[in-house]
């Protein structure tokens, strides 16, 4: 478990510097957009299925924990399998939270960026029979590069304290 939670809270680290720079990289305060805007961004979001998308990486998510705590610590995996299950129950505060504020964050931040008249082209593209299969298959995606991005994570922050640990004095 010990390795466990060491993984999970790089992980966590890293998350949160990349949380804490996201200011320094996004543009400067914005007024509110327009609410026609907002409602675009609204059916775009929804025609782009981002809660199934959402529940599917949350989904890949909860297998990867499952399977990197039965390949660590066997012994435990049934306790954390039920503990894991009831955290990230769909209709549970926790998930329900969290998709409440990835719709709220995504019909924000396109209602800001695009118009109109693109909202309801991608609306339509999403709507479409390619749109469907490409949203079906978008979390598949993002679990590939979640798995690569953790590998770099991993990778980088050995390297780090490696090369920082030889240098005479930390400098």
């Amino acid at each position: 478990m010990k390795r466990t939670l060491v993984c999970l809270s790089q992980l966590v680290l890293v998350a949160g510097v990349l949380a804490l720079a996201a200011p320094a990289f996004s543009q400067e305060a914005t007024p509110p957009p327009d609410p026609a805007n907002v409602a675009a961004a609204q059916d775009m979001v929804k025609a782009m299925d981002a809660r199934g998308q959402a529940l599917a990486s949350i989904a890949q998510l909860r297998q990867a924990l499952v399977m990197h705590v039965q390949a660590n610590e066997p012994n435990k995996v049934v306790g954390f399998t039920a503990y894991t299950d009831k955290e990230l129950d769909p209709q549970g505060p926790r998930v329900a939270g969290f998709l409440s504020d990835l719709e709220n964050i995504a019909v924000q931040f396109y209602a800001r960026n695009f118009s109109i008249e693109e909202m309801k082209s991608i609306a339509a593209f999403q709507a479409s029979e390619a749109g469907r299969k490409f949203n079906k298959l978008t979390p598949e995606l993002g679990g590939l590069v979640a798995t690569r991005m953790g590998q770099f994570q991993t990778d980088l922050i050995k390297a780090v304290e490696k090369g920082a640990a030889a240098q005479p004095d930390g400098k």
